[in-house]
This record gives structure tokens, C-alpha cells and sequence, in this order.
């Protein structure tokens, strides 16, 4: 019988993985199976692959990020048992473990190597276009879920992409058709429905599939903070506090913190807010000198609108710049650039955010207010008029900005 000489770092990666704690998620006996797995035997790339792919489900299920570093730290493994050549759903893994971690450009070279190596998989293929998205590459994605499309035109996750781009350009009326479809019984493509239309200004729709998705998984933190927006927008803030206090007991992030000091402020209520506001700023400090860049953009808003300070706004946005170049990331810099008095610079930036013809009333707000800023009153009105156009009720609280 011939044995295998187990590789050292892939035992390093095996017993660190060993000793994280199981998850309490409705996956956990396949955790523990798989965990047990790589523990036997370390070298085993196909168990490390599925355990990443696990955590990474987890991590999107519970919010908790340090699933992340689980998946990694599987995905590593199994890269280290099996190398890239002849391993491409370890580098699919670790592609969708960058890409979640909001290292977009490392997770697209990963993905397209995989999928230069198959052909067939189709995970590596999303993971492709959806760093393109995020990188503001918005032909290159449409191309390549395209491509999806013509393998199963009706998978949820297919329309479900197809749907972001369809918002992404402006097209919300599509958008929400393709959700509908891709919806049915999923927790998240019925938030995601949901929220589409909470920022139109559907507010009763939005209650309709937030309730449906709350029916489908009760303890869905996506579904409640959605929820705890919602009914904060309807001014039942009491209902709102509960529900938003329930979601932190549930994932203590720091957007959430912010969140809740957020509707404190919306409600008159400063000093409430602050402690709320502090948290959340030292998680999104903390999360940064960790290494992390999940919370750049948060960052760079949070000092735009929470606690004002245009340079720092400044410097955060550029870092986020620096990661991606979507829509959203030369938003935020519009408005730090604005922010801090360079209102023909913001006016610049803000043009490359609405490149797409996004019908979203917080990019049109403030593209109103940047261009009037900066001497094109008539142009300024009319992004106003568009804002409330698009989302009559723009002004009621809303924490998905």
C-alpha cells in the first residue's frame, strides 16, 4: 500500500481549522461531517473545497464574517494538497472567498484562471462577472452572464444577476420582473425584491415581500434589518428600534450599529444615537486595521453624512476608489468631493456615476445638489425632480443609501 507524504502546510491550514468553533447554522451537520473529513485526512482538496464552499454559504446566511476566514483558510488547504493546475474549484473558492472580502481584482484573476482551466464551471464563470460588476467593468459582466444565461435562462442566481443589471441601468420595472421570477421561495431574492421596491417608493409591495421572506426563514437578519428600515420609513419607530436591536443580538456589524443611531438621528434623538454611532465607527476602524476592506465605503459615507469630516470622507472614498470603480464608489467621492467645497471636481465624478442612467433617487439627490453647486442650476433641478420622481418617499428614513 503507498502512503501520501502530507504536505506541511496543508496540515498547518487543517489543524487551524480544527480548532474554530462549529457554527450553529441549519448546515452544521454538514460542517461537521466535512470538518471531520479534513481532519483525517488533510490532503483530501474535493472535502476542503466543499467545506469552503460551506463557510462561505454560512457567512452568507448568519452575517458573520469569520466564516470568511474559515473558507479561506480551506480554500488555502486544498490549493495546498492539489495544486492550481489541477485544481480549479480550489481557486474558485478562494476567488468567491476574495470576492466576498471585497477584493475584487484578486478574486477576477482567480476566477478567470479557474475558468480557463474549465470550461464547465460555472461558478468560476459568476465569480467572473461579478467582480466585473463590482470593478465597474459593466459591459465585460453583461457579457459574461450573458454566457449564463444561455446554460439555464431560469436559475434564480442567473436572474438574479440579470437583474442587478437591469437595475443598474436604469431599468428598475425589469429588474423587479426578473426578481419576481427568481424569487419564489428564496429568503434572499425576496429581500432583494423587496428592497428594489422600498427605494421606488413601494413601500407596501416592499412589506409584502419582506413578510414573505420572513415566512421562509424567520430569523433571517437580511429580512429584518430590511423590515426594521421599513417600518422606520412608516414612522413606526418603536417597532423599528426592537427589530434592529434584534438583528444586532443576532450579528453584532458594524452597519447595523450605524443603522440604529441612524434612525435615532432621523428621529430627533442625538444623544441616543451617539453611543450607537461610536460602536460603529470603531468596528469599521477595528475592521481596517485587521486588513480587512469591507467597510471602505462605509467609511467614506459614514464621515460624509454621520459624523462630518470632509477630509477624512476624502480619503476613505479614494481608498475605495482604489478597489473597484463602480457607479457607487465614484458616488461616494462626488460627495466627499462636494463635501469639501471642490464642486466642479464633484460634478466630474458625479457624471461617471451616473454613466449608466441608474434610476436610483440617492445618486440623483445628489447629483441635484452637486450640479447646482456647481452653477448648472437648471440640470441641478432637474436631478431633484427625478429623485422624488423615482422614489416618492425619498425622505423617510432609509438606511440602504
Amino acid at each position: 500500500m503507498t502512503t501520501r507524504a502530507i504536505n506541511p502546510y496543508a496540515l498547518v491550514f487543517a489543524l487551524a481549522l480544527a480548532a474554530l468553533p462549529l457554527c450553529g447554522s441549519a448546515a452544521e451537520d454538514t460542517l461537521r461531517f466535512l470538518e471531520m473529513r479534513v481532519r483525517e485526512d488533510p490532503l483530501d482538496f474535493t472535502a476542503q473545497n466543499r467545506l469552503a464552499d460551506s463557510y462561505i454559504k454560512a457567512m452568507r446566511e448568519t452575517g458573520d464574517l469569520a466564516f470568511l476566514d474559515r473558507a479561506a483558510i480551506a480554500a488555502r488547504a486544498s490549493l495546498e494538497a492539489v495544486p492550481a493546475g489541477r485544481n480549479p474549484g480550489g481557486l474558485t473558492e478562494l476567488a468567491m472567498v476574495e470576492f466576498e472580502s471585497h477584493h475584487f481584482a484578486e478574486a477576477l484573476k482567480l476566477a478567470q484562471q479557474a475558468y480557463g482551466i474549465d470550461p464547465r464551471n460555472l461558478a468560476a464563470m459568476a465569480t467572473t462577472g461579478d467582480a466585473y460588476v463590482e470593478l465597474g467593468n459593466y459591459k465585460e459582466a453583461e457579457t459574461v452572464y450573458a454566457k449564463l444565461a444561455k446554460n439555464d435562462k431560469t436559475a434564480p442566481s442567473i436572474l438574479a444577476r440579470l437583474a442587478r443589471l437591469a437595475e443598474l441601468n436604469g431599468d428598475n420595472l425589469k429588474a423587479i420582473g426578473l426578481l419576481a421570477k427568481a424569487a419564489k421561495d428564496e429568503t434572499w431574492f425576496l429581500v432583494r425584491l423587496g428592497e428594489i421596491h422600498f427605494r421606488t417608493g413601494n413601500l407596501a409591495q416592499a412589506e409584502t415581500e419582506y413578510q414573505a421572506a420572513l415566512k421562509q426563514k424567520a430569523d433571517s437578519f437580511l429580512a429584518l434589518e430590511h423590515l426594521a428600515e421599513l417600518r422606520a420609513a412608516q414612522t413606526h419607530y418603536d417597532e423599528a428600534i426592537a427589530l434592529y436591536q434584534k438583528v444586532i443580538s443576532q450579528v453584532p456589524r458594524a452597519e447595523f450599529f450605524q443603522a440604529l443611531g441612524d434612525l435615532y438621528v432621523f428621529m430627533g434623538k442625538p444623544d441616543e444615537a451617539k453611543p450607537w454611532h461610536g460602536r460603529a465607527l470603531a468596528a469599521y476602524l477595528k475592521s481596517i486595521e485587521l486588513g480587512n476592506s469591507h467597510y471602505l465605503h462605509h467609511l467614506a459615507n459614514f464621515y460624509n453624512d454621520v459624523q462630518e469630516n470632509p477630509a477624512e470622507a476624502l480619503r476613505w472614498a479614494n481608498k475605495d476608489l482604489e478597489l473597484r470603480h463602480s457607479i457607487y464608489a465614484y458616488d461616494a467621492l462626488a460627495w466627499a468631493l462636494y463635501k469639501n467645497g471642490n464642486f466642479a471636481e464633484a460634478r466630474d465624478t458625479m457624471k461617471k456615476a451616473l454613466a449608466l442612467g441608474t434610476k436610483d433617487a440617492h445618486l440623483l439627490y445628489h447629483a441635484g445638489l452637486i450640479y447646482s453647486r456647481a452653477g448648472d442650476i437648471k440640470q441641478g433641478q432637474a436631478y431633484l425632480k427625478q429623485t422624488v420622481a423615482i422614489n416618492p418617499s425619498y425622505n423617510a428614513f432609509h438606511a440602504h443609501r
